[in-house]
């Protein structure tokens, strides 16, 4: 496991900062959460806000605590500050999403750990970035990543409402990035020896995601405008409708090389002698007339019909597939895309989408519960058995006993 021995603490909430956590431990690193006592991480309660799907397990946090290891602490108080500190500064890598101010309040910004702990690797995961007006407003993927891009403008029809945000659609792709940083400052440290901060915000991932429209404003192009199916130039990349209520993506990018192929998979040679669509201009000033067409012969089969035809012919497309179908995906299955947690009576979780070849992941281990791991972190840290009981009697720390 290629990050065997290297001590990530995460002092984090829901998914950005987390789930780069989360991949590091599916890698071997030891990712230990710090949470607070009582209610612990409130991405622990996600799973029950509507409209999620409603279901007796915790599916969010079986998705993004995985492997990890949980100690509760009030770091509101004096003695939890002074462990958590303890946890940062004996950590290759800290993980963190809270506001300048609360850091600034906990004594755990970067400036303040980088004289005690000159090797640490300090990861900041924010919603607006560092700086400017907005660096303390709270941002969730929806609004910082999603909405504030513009994609959330961008991807809904001509006349159509704006389309709602999928749960952690953003924070999922941006702690990737946060993950990259991460690695990026560890091969600094291996070169210089120092250690050095990390940052990145969902508004920075959404403007990257969306980067082609920006640019295309960057450089003067006129704003992109949603368009509708009466009013597209394109009919070639479009969704269609099958006869069975299902949806397809058509997306022949490469237009020239695909369109004789595409005639001969829907068995209408004759469109390729139409004048509106004998020639590539042609058919970008007629599209809403063969959208027309094309809508009704799609209608007239279903969608296993029209998948077994176009990859024949090796049409460009993508089934618009629906997520309860992706546990049976024999595509994904192939590519080991799901896995199982040790310990968990078969229950499986997505896998963390990297491999490496010649190099294995680490077993996935069953989420924590609050404050689980509380006494085995702190003894490993050299705190006696007698300090860590005046702690837990304190209220500073929840370390059950049950736990490790």
């Amino acid at each position: 496991m290629i990050l065997r021995g290297v001590r990530v603490v995460e002092l984090a909430t829901f998914v950005f900062g987390p789930a780069a956590g989360t991949v590091m431990a599916d890698f071997g690193a030891d990712v230990v959460k710090i949470e607070h006592p009582v209610t612990g991480d409130p991405y622990r309660y996600l799973y029950r806000l509507k409209p999620l799907p409603e279901c007796e397990e915790n599916y969010c946090w079986i998705l993004d605590a995985r492997g990890k290891r949980s100690v509760a602490l009030d770091c509101k108080r004096d003695e939890g500050r002074a462990v958590a500190a303890d946890l940062a500064t004996t950590a290759d890598v800290l993980i963190t999403n809270l506001h300048p101010s609360v850091l600034a309040a906990l004594h755990m910004r970067w400036e303040d750990l980088a004289p005690r702990a000159p090797r640490l690797i300090y990861a900041h995961a924010t919603g607006y970035g560092e700086a400017g007006a907005e660096a303390e407003k709270p941002g969730y993927d929806a609004t910082a990543w999603w909405a504030r891009s513009g994609m959330m403008d961008a991807v809904r029809p001509l006349g159509g409402e704006p389309a709602l945000a999928t749960p952690a659609m953003g924070d999922h792709p941006s702690a990737m990035t946060l993950l990259a940083g991460i690695l990026l400052a560890l091969r600094h440290r291996d070169l210089t020896g120092r250690g050095t901060k990390v940052s990145t915000s969902l508004m920075a991932n959404g403007v990257w995601a969306n980067s082609i429209f920006i640019q295309a404003a960057l450089c003067g192009a006129p704003p992109f405008r949603p368009v509708s199916r009466a009013t597209t130039s394109n009919a070639l990349v479009s969704p269609y409708e099958t006869a069975d209520g299902r949806h397809f993506y058509l997306a022949l990018i490469q237009e020239d090389a695909e369109w004789g192929r595409f005639l001969e998979a829907i068995e209408r040679r004759d469109l390729g002698d139409d004048a509106r669509f004998a020639t590539l201009p042609e058919r970008r000033r007629n599209a809403a007339a063969l959208v027309a067409i094309l809508d009704e012969l799609f209608r007239s089969a279903p969608l296993p019909e029209w998948r077994e035809r176009l990859d024949r012919h090796k049409v460009t497309f993508g089934v618009i597939a629906r997520a309860e179908e992706a546990p049976a995906d024999p595509q994904m299955h192939a590519n080991h895309l799901f896995r199982e947690v040790e310990g968990s009576g078969g229950r499986r979780v997505v896998d963390s989408p990297i491999w490496i070849a010649g190099v294995e992941k680490a077993p996935a281990r069953v989420a924590p519960e609050i404050g689980e791991h509380g006494r085995e972190v702190l003894r490993e840290l050299g705190y006696s058995s007698a300090r860590i009981t005046e702690l837990v009697a304190s209220g500073v720390l929840r370390a059950p006993e049950s736990g490790s």
